[in-house]
């Protein structure tokens, strides 16, 4: 596992060499640095970007919870670090937990319980690093299957001199116009050039449904799907639109939906 940074935020000297001098017993951390107060932590955050932080509660002009408290609005909750509370005054336990702080030290604390505190941190910050790497690793097989796909991924616009790409995924549904097809967002579209039945090859059929001769819509995004008789289907779609489908186009419809209309 890397390195765990560490910042030691405290207005007093003695107890910020306390925390050095036992961090310093444990190979797996940095301290990459120490703060004497809540503004100072809040640029070093920034900056040095730690995964945990040993935390005051009572300091001269901020407190160990404003500090968090601003930390969440200006980072993102997985950029946001641990944070241990350390402090004399048992009174502010409650609102330690209450915060997601990951443990409360009340001085004077033991070595045992320091390290306590140190170890269930370092639990949760395997979990969120796990995590991560999780999330990398779905990424990386997304982009392998797309890399190998022969379908098209990413429609390339050009509009006045500009080139905008358009992923496949995002599209909720493709509507002729002309020789052009509208290519529909959650919330705006653009125009390219090509026909329907030209790009209907270019899709994926397990995540793209022709529905009449002039809409073609992302299973994906399709929040219900009802046969209105008639052989009609009404489609109600992620972004509230509602899309009735050709009556010409009821039987493929029907086996894509796995349903028996009569």
């Amino acid at each position: 596992m890397k390195q765990i940074r560490t910042i030691i935020v405290d207005d007093e000297p003695a107890a910020r060499a306390r925390i050095a001098r036992l961090l310093e017993q444990e190979p797996g951390i940095e301290v990459v640095s120490e703060c004497r107060n809540g503004q100072e932590a809040l640029a070093c955050v920034a900056k040095c970007k730690p995964d945990l932080l040993f935390l005051d509660v009572q300091m001269p002009g901020m407190s160990g919870f404003e500090v968090m408290e601003q930390l969440r609005t200006q980072h993102s909750a997985a950029h946001v670090p641990f944070v241990v509370f350390v402090t004399a005054y048992d009174q502010y336990a409650l609102k330690a937990f209450d915060v997601n702080a990951v443990d409360y030290l009340l001085k004077p604390y033991d070595d045992d319980r320091f390290f306590a505190s140190l170890e269930k941190a370092k639990r949760f910050i395997d979990m969120r690093q796990n995590d991560r790497l999780t999330g990398k690793l779905m990424d990386l097989v997304r982009e392998h299957l797309h890399a190998n796909s022969s379908y098209t991924e990413t429609f390339v616009i050009k509009d006045k001199g500009r080139e905008h790409r358009v992923k496949v995924e995002d599209l909720l549904y493709l509507r002729a116009e002309g020789n052009y097809l509208s290519l529909q967002l959650k919330d705006r579209h653009h125009l390219y050039r090509m026909t329907m039945n030209a790009v209907e090859t270019e899709l994926d059929p397990a995540r793209f449904l022709r529905i009449h001769r002039s809409y073609i819509v992302n299973t994906a995004h399709v929040r219900n799907a009802r046969y209105s008789g008639n052989n009609e289907f009404i489609f109600s779609m992620a972004n509230g639109e509602r899309i009735v489908s050709g009556r010409s186009y009821k039987d493929q419809i029907a086996k894509a939906l796995q349903e028996q209309v009569s």
